[in-house]
């Protein structure tokens, strides 16, 4: 038997290699992921934070949180008084599906939305009205069977 003969220099040359090649891989892989989503607003978000702010406390403050329910093919959503607004329907999984609609509460202070044209999963929903001068933000998250 012949034996092979190492010293330090070609070991730690063939580690090197081998480490070498492993990063090359990493830095491959990770330029062939897709871009990280991230919140193009999010200064614009951060300025306005007080505002948000104070429309989402004016809710608790007034005790105006509306009932929002699921039902079959509607959302349907009672407020406490007449309101007139918008409300953002927001999918994390894909923000392309995100829609923004307006409303206006019926003699009922209620408010019937289709779901027909939604997808099923997880929605999130953002409520913002106005009732006699003030203004209210109110979200909620849904399942949409």
């Amino acid at each position: 038997m012949t034996k092979i003969k190492m010293n330090w220099g070609k070991g730690l040359a063939l580690f090197m290699g081998c480490f070498l090649v492993f990063i090359i891989t990493l830095g491959v892989y990770m330029f062939n992921q897709t871009s990280d989503e991230y919140d193009h607003q999010y200064y614009e978000k951060g300025l306005a934070f007080d505002s948000v702010y104070n429309q989402r406390r004016q809710v608790v403050v007034d005790n105006v949180q509306p009932k929002v329910t699921v039902e079959q093919t509607n959302l349907h959503v009672d407020f406490v008084a007449p309101a007139n607004g918008n409300v953002r329907f927001e999918r994390l999984a894909d923000p392309s599906l995100n829609k923004v609609l307006t409303f206006t509460s019926t003699g009922q202070n209620t408010v019937d939305i289709p779901l027909s044209d939604f997808k099923r999963g997880r929605w999130d929903l953002s409520f913002q009205w106005v009732n006699k001068g003030k203004k209210y933000l109110y979200q909620k998250q849904i399942r949409v069977q």
